[in-house]
């Protein structure tokens, strides 16, 4: 899991990696009162593990970065 403002609103948001043979990862957008909106989720590599947050363009906005354990590889998902 990992936390951020993915939709710069300045409220925290969530990134979860939904393991196992789901091959998606969730995004919670946070509504500054410690609840979420709707889960949003997006697919992925086979079996994501790990979520990390960043700006990995380098454009000023949060991208995030999903780790794919069955595939060695990693999923990068622009503004999220």
């Amino acid at each position: 899991m990992a936390i951020g403002d993915l939709n710069g609103d300045g409220k925290l948001d969530l990134a979860v990696a939904n393991g196992g043979n789901r091959s998606t990862v969730s995004v919670l957008l946070g509504n500054g009162d410690g609840t979420f909106q709707a889960v949003v989720s997006w697919s992925v590599g086979a079996f994501p593990r790990q979520t990390a947050i960043g700006d990995f363009n380098g454009d000023g906005r949060l991208d995030l970065a999903v780790a794919n354990s069955n595939e060695s590889s990693v999923s990068i998902l622009l503004h999220y």
